[in-house]
């Protein structure tokens, strides 16, 4: 199985997640299916850190997308009891060693990974939690591999309002 850039929802205690329409994208944003987002200043924008939510629909923001064009990217946000399925920037070990860690997020816009090969995350600047490695018993290692595939908790900034400007 191929690298996989951004996040899938895997699971959602909830029941069906709710889609979000009540950011603004920021202008000239680009946003692809799965990217990883937070709020700045009110508006919508691929982020790695302060998320918000995932986006569900490739869309490029116009220049002028705040004032004129006033599109609101679709997202599902995050919530504790979702499990998302991501790709890791390097090989881990298995559930024992590297279950319950704290990583971040690395790349832009349709090319987000778990940022194993920055290290363990200890402290607010963690991002998501890595819940199980390789949740279909594929082994292997290298880019693609089972022991790249992970699921993950995504860690909502507690303080982040999702309000419609």
């Amino acid at each position: 199985m191929a690298t996989l850039y951004g996040a899938r929802l895997w699971q959602s205690d909830g029941g069906e997640p709710e889609l979000r329409y009540d950011a603004l994208g920021k202008n000239s944003e680009v946003f692809t299916q799965g990217d990883i987002v937070g709020l700045a200043t009110g508006e919508l924008l691929v982020q790695t850190s302060a998320v918000v939510g995932v986006v569900v629909k490739t869309a490029t923001m116009t220049s002028t997308n705040t004032t004129v064009a006033k599109v609101y990217p679709g997202f599902i946000p995050v919530y504790d009891d979702q499990l998302w399925l991501m790709s890791t920037d390097s090989d881990l070990t298995d559930n024992h060693t590297d279950g319950g860690t704290y990583y971040g997020i690395t790349g832009a816009t349709g090319a987000q990974l778990v940022a194993v090969s920055q290290g363990a995350r200890t402290t607010t600047n963690r991002t998501l939690e890595i819940v199980k490695v390789d949740p279909y018993n594929e082994g292997g290692s290298g880019s693609g591999s089972g022991l790249r595939k992970v699921l993950v908790r995504i860690l909502k900034t507690p303080y982040t309002n999702i309000t419609a400007t």
